[in-house]
């Protein structure tokens, strides 16, 4: 092999490696996108889970309690 062919070789595998490197990171974006949004909506949720829970409390408290509070 002489030296054109090795400088073109490497400049092959340079390319190829960022290309690489570049649909890596991509991924890595799309990744953390997808993963910041199911982040939001299991707060969403828990939020829900905790309201749901205040209501049922409310509406399953025993009646003595009900007359004590007002």
């Amino acid at each position: 092999m002489n030296q054109e062919q090795i400088t073109q070789a490497l400049r092959l595998t340079n390319n190829d490696l960022m290309t690489k490197l570049s649909e890596e990171m991509t991924t890595k974006n799309l990744l953390a996108v997808q993963l910041t949004e199911a982040q939001q909506i299991i707060a969403q949720l828990q939020a829900e889970i905790a309201e749901l829970n205040t209501q049922l409390d409310e509406a399953t408290k025993p009646e003595d309690e009900i007359i004590e509070g007002e």
